[in-house]
């Protein structure tokens, strides 16, 4: 994956030297939970998707330009037969609790949707989160994703989650920038 550049962060390729940092966010009661997923139990958990996301290829380490901390991860995703015919992707992200509310995830999905759109080309970009997700939803709010619908997803715990989902076009994107 390209790496991209922000004035805080690094989005690059994860790497299986940034399992310590990955597992000790993930492990969180309050992480994983908020984005459907269970908390990792064990380091040895925190590698297997480790090792699966680097295989896929999808997602970017988030890293403090400074020290090159993994604090999070972003990705766009396909998810779906739909998403593939229709050239889009759903941008999906996570990020240490301790770096909440300092504009971090929306400096990075905006140099994502920049990627997407200018470098790949899409024609639209989807995200979603939980009813209960409020930092979640303050990064769609702040990055011009506009809601299109609710719907359901398994959780981890083998329930049905709601999420709230919202899309930017290629072309509302581009109707507002300014040069």
């Amino acid at each position: 994956m390209k790496t991209l550049v922000t004035k805080r962060l690094i989005l690059r390729d994860l790497r299986y030297s940034d399992l310590e940092d990955f597992y000790n966010y993930c492990k969180k009661p309050n992480i994983g939970p908020s984005a459907g997923w269970k908390p990792h139990q064990s380091i040895e958990d925190s590698m297997k998707i480790l090792r699966m996301m680097i295989t896929e290829n999808e997602v970017w380490a988030i890293t403090l330009k400074e020290t090159d901390k993994v604090i999070g991860t972003i990705g766009l995703h396909v998810r779906n037969f739909d998403n593939a015919i229709s050239n889009q992707k759903e941008v999906g992200y996570v990020l240490d609790d301790i770096y909440w509310g300092q504009g971090l995830m929306v400096e990075a999905v905006e140099e994502v949707l920049r990627y997407a759109f200018l470098d790949l080309e899409l024609d639209k970009v989807l995200c979603g989160h939980s009813l209960a997700n409020i930092q979640s939803k303050r990064v769609v709010e702040k990055s011009n994703f506009s809601y299109t619908h609710n719907e359901f997803r398994d959780h981890f715990d083998g329930s049905q989650i709601e999420i709230r989902m919202y899309e930017l076009t290629k072309a509302f994107y581009l109707g507002g920038r300014t040069t």
